[in-house]
């Protein structure tokens, strides 16, 4: 049951407490003040969020021990998983992958390049996170829509989820979406399978994807060249990355799907996308970053509904019903979690590094809460471009195709950078996806699809039994670590 509804039961139940209170005696009844009313919805609002389910029936002991919320069971079920999935980023087997397929060298000089010309970066890791995202970008992964038909090279549309394909199993996809030639060209019966592969090492055979695998697989990159990183989380379907900035002296956001690069902004005031949760992992924990990617850090905690949190600070001064300030928040378990995740990463760490990571910390958490007052500075529209990946119809469907374009007529917060920066729908991230080799006679179902894989409800998961017709979201669930890496 969400707030809303459990207020309207407290509207249900109040007359009858009165009427109660009139049969037995216990006062004369008069009608309640605004101020009661409103304390009694809260009160009941919350022991009715905060209830099992199943009325007096207790949670399972798991529930209990982790300290997850029933009523939530998908942000917390999303904060396990990624923080599960930092695991992979650290091992040898894919790192080394990984470097097979990076140009090291050539990136490293292009790096020392770029800090001996009239524009260097603070430091060499800045430099280098700056020409590999450019790498990644227009050389490496593709963007996969508009899909093409394998056969005419026409318009597909998705017609369904199918099952996967033992190859396609192993590859960590636990879903997969059929592409059928729209036959604009004419008759033609070609069709694309689309696996969105979970698994680096596939990945990187397949080199296509959406959001969520450029995310993954880029998270890998920025290891494999010494970076440190972190996969970000957002709850509104999409997800990116970050890299530690010595000069900096903290993290520094990261986009591969747009080659972008310390633009915190971007996704705000550049896609005029609206966000609540957005939450950082690390092998060395978890982090709420939210603050630091809007430009209005109010409106952001307005719009994250899990909990009413301004209602609990007026029920804690009320006095008569501060028993609920008490009570287990939501706001207060998710919190919790990420403390929790982070200790027990940190757990085995040696005094040193533990307060190392305690300064970074720190200086983190007085960045973000200058969030606000650096929004208010002004606007640098050619920093905070209208999205690039995805056709013009898909973003404008997911409201994230900017606003209107700046006024002097540069490429702003309404327009794409131009196409000799970080390319157009020419380039290989828009090309569209066709046909690949490495997945050709890979079409017989088999199997039946782990559901541990096929999504856990998180943003953009979709059961391989879903028959709609409209393509899945960017952000797709990853299973536990893998343990063979041969493709």
């Amino acid at each position: 049951m969400d707030i809303a509804s459990a207020r309207a039961l407290s509207l249900l139940i109040a007359p009858r407490f009165i009427d109660r209170a009139r049969l037995n005696g216990w006062a004369t009844p008069r009608v309640p003040t605004q101020q009661e009313l409103m304390q009694f919805q809260l009160a009941v609002s919350m022991l009715i969020l905060t209830a099992p389910v199943g009325s007096a029936r207790a949670a399972p002991v798991t529930a209990r021990r982790n300290n997850i919320p029933r009523q939530l069971p998908g942000i917390f079920a999303t904060l396990q998983s990624l923080d599960r999935q930092m695991n992979i980023y650290e091992d040898p087997k894919l790192l080394d992958l990984a470097r097979n397929e990076i140009p090291i060298e050539r990136l490293k000089a292009e790096a020392t390049k770029l800090q001996q010309s009239d524009s260097p970066l603070p430091c060499e890791e800045d430099a280098l996170a700056q020409v590999l995202v450019d790498w990644f970008k227009k050389e490496y992964f593709k963007w996969a829509d508009p899909i093409k038909c394998p056969k005419c090279n026409g318009k597909t549309q998705m017609t369904a989820m199918v099952r996967p394909t033992d190859y396609e199993l192993a590859g960590g996809a636990g879903r997969v979406e059929l592409h059928v030639c729209a036959k604009e060209n004419g008759p033609c019966d070609g069709s694309y399978r689309f696996p969105r592969f979970n698994d680096p090492a596939y990945l990187m055979k397949s080199r296509i994807g959406r959001c969520g695998e450029w995310a993954n697989l880029y998270t890998l990159f920025l290891r494999a060249v010494g970076l440190r990183a972190r996969y970000v989380w957002n709850a509104e379907d999409h997800v990116w990355n970050e890299y530690f900035s010595p000069a900096a002296g903290r993290w520094l956001h990261t986009d591969s799907c747009e080659a972008a690069r310390d633009q915190p902004l971007l996704y705000d005031r550049g896609w005029g996308k609206k966000m609540s949760y957005v939450i950082a992992f690390s092998v060395d924990g978890a982090a709420d970053v939210s603050r630091g990617y809007v430009q209005d850090s109010a409106e952001m905690f307005k719009r994250r509904n899990q909990a009413p949190e301004d209602a609990f600070a007026q029920v804690g001064r009320s006095g008569t019903w501060s028993f609920i300030a008490r009570l287990p928040t939501q706001r207060c378990a998710y919190k919790q979690e990420l403390v929790k995740i982070t200790n027990a990463r940190r757990r085995n760490l040696s005094d040193v590094k533990k307060a190392q990571l305690e300064a970074e910390d720190k200086l983190e958490r007085a960045w973000l809460a200058a969030s606000d007052e650096r929004a208010r500075e002004p606007e640098q529209p050619k920093d905070e471009p209208a999205r690039i990946s995805g056709t013009k119809e898909w973003k404008e469907a997911r409201g994230e195709a900017g606003t209107a374009p700046s006024e002097s007529g540069k490429p702003g917060a309404g327009e794409p950078r131009a196409s000799t920066e970080t390319g157009t729908s020419s380039e290989p991230g828009e090309s569209g996806a066709t046909a690949n080799s490495s997945r050709s006679g890979e079409d017989s179902e088999s199997g039946k699809v782990d559901s541990a894989q096929s999504g856990t409800g998180l943003a953009g998961s979709t059961s391989s039994s879903d028959q709609t017709s409209k393509p899945g979201g960017e952000f797709i669930p990853l299973p536990p670590p893998r343990i063979s890496h041969t493709v």
